[in-house]
């Protein structure tokens, strides 16, 4: 009897771990919701919450093209130049003034560029066995640079509407609640990934290589394929992103996102997933994005200072960081505890006595 309630609260305890993501949100957005009561402002509008989300975004698909990579127990430094690079080499051809070609051929050459980028990623890591933080980290410096010579201080502005609706375009209002084109965009890049993960053999591989990476190998799975694809998906997500990013700016620069890499990190962390490789779910990147922004416009709302949100911003994302990743060594220490109870309950009776 003790035995199976101490399954049952180690179940539920898992079942708790499995949303940590989501008890940082709902922490963070009680926080910022009694705090600004105490200085007269809401933040529990449908307004408000239209923009933390619409805001989360951009931050989304980031984390996700960083989640990818972060699963096979790598990371990508590039996504941010990658964004600046892609963008810059085609973005002419999006300017409203400039040429009369449909914008969804330079934003499919866009992409194309990001994918061809992400396959460099993953041939520098598989074939020349460079670790992804130094294989990224010079394809992040050598595309920086491509865009500042493609482009010099110049700044491509003024695109097409058309191409800016998918950036910026409202499809409804609900009661103060915009929903956006960039939130159905997020929302079916994340089922299309979900599916991808979770259905597929493909997917299910990807967690496999960054779990055990050796095993893997020995059990047949191609690795190395399945890094290189990793990193084209990933690296053409960000090429996405910039897309996003400057559809809602107006405009593409050499030295547009800067911190991309680094935004990306802190979503998929806060979002659940193990630096170590081979965990995480897809959906707790949608968390975390949402998380990061409704900090940044909680302290707007109060009025904090950029410098001081600067720092609370990192303060948050330690400790965010620290707990969820508490969490998520819980979540596989119990998950293997289950897992190895399950399969003794599935041995014979006579076996388990001896």
């Amino acid at each position: 009897m003790r035995e199976g309630n101490s399954v049952l609260y180690k179940r539920i305890f898992k079942l708790l771990t499995d949303f940590s993501s989501l008890l940082i949100l709902i922490v963070v957005f009680a926080f910022f919701t009694i705090v600004n009561i105490f200085y007269g402002n809401d933040f529990l509008t449908m307004s408000n919450i239209s923009v933390i989300v619409n805001q989360s975004c951009f931050l989304a698909v980031i984390g996700i093209a960083q989640a990818l990579a972060i699963l096979t127990g790598g990371i990508n430094l590039s996504i941010g130049s990658v964004m600046a690079f892609s963008t810059v080499l085609w973005g002419r051809m999006l300017m409203s003034s400039g040429s009369q070609v449909h914008y969804l051929i330079p934003t499919l050459l866009i992409i194309a560029t990001g994918m061809f980028i992400g396959m460099v990623n993953g041939l520098l890591i598989t074939k020349l066995k460079m670790p992804p933080f130094i294989a990224t980290f010079a394809v992040m410096y050598a595309c920086r640079g491509m865009a500042w010579v493609a482009l010099g201080k110049k700044v491509i502005y003024n695109l097409s509407q058309q191409f800016r609706y998918w950036g910026t375009g409202i499809i409804e209002n609900f009661n103060g609640f915009m929903l956006t084109v960039p939130m159905v965009i997020v929302l079916v890049l994340l089922i299309l990934t979900s599916f991808i993960l979770k259905r597929t053999t493909f997917g299910r591989n990807i967690y496999f290589t960054g779990a055990n990476p050796i095993a893997a190998k020995f059990s047949g799975i191609p690795t190395d394929r399945i890094i290189i694809l990793v990193y084209v998906l990933s690296t053409g997500l960000a090429a996405f992103a910039g897309l996003l990013y400057g559809a809602r700016l107006n405009s593409f620069e050499p030295g547009m996102a800067t911190k991309a890499h680094f935004e990306g990190i802190t979503v998929a962390l806060i979002g659940g997933f193990a630096m170590s490789g081979g965990f995480g779910n897809i959906w707790g990147v949608l968390c975390g994005a949402v998380i990061v922004s409704a900090i940044y416009n909680g302290m707007n709302i109060l009025g904090v200072s950029s410098e001081l949100q600067t720092l609370v911003m990192g303060t948050v994302i330690i400790l965010s960081v620290a707990f969820n990743q508490l969490l998520v060594r819980w979540n596989m220490a119990l998950r293997n505890e289950l897992d190895e109870g399950e399969a003794d309950n599935e041995k014979p009776e006579s076996f388990r006595r001896a």
